[in-house]
């Protein structure tokens, strides 16, 4: 029975180093891109191993395909006010995240 407590401790643990790597990249992002793409990636790696999500102001921080952090050179964004989203395009990889800015609306429909 004690099982369950254990994976919530670990959880707990991965989401601590998940956002001391994010906290990292912030750090290395404008003087080495590689380093920071590094962090980004064992963070991922970790939240894969761990089954713990990634928080989503960590997610948008990151592109998903070529797991870049993002600087304000690195990312364009759009806002579409038709389709009620924001989008993120990454300069890197073109990869495009589309994210929903009004969350309230999009859970009405």
């Amino acid at each position: 029975m004690g099982r369950g407590r254990e994976r919530d401790e670990q959880k707990e643990i991965a989401l601590e180093r998940i956002r001391i790597l994010f906290r990292q990249a912030q750090e290395l992002a404008p003087t080495d891109g590689r380093a920071a793409c590094e962090r980004v990636k064992m963070a991922r790696d970790i939240s894969l191993r761990c089954n713990a999500r990634i928080p989503r102001e960590l997610k948008l921080r990151f592109c998903r395909k070529c797991l870049a952090y993002f600087t304000a050179d690195q990312v364009q964004c759009r806002l579409n006010s038709r389709e009620h989203r924001m989008e993120l395009k990454c300069r890197g990889c073109g990869h495009t995240a589309y994210v929903p800015y009004v969350r309230e609306k999009m859970r009405g429909k």
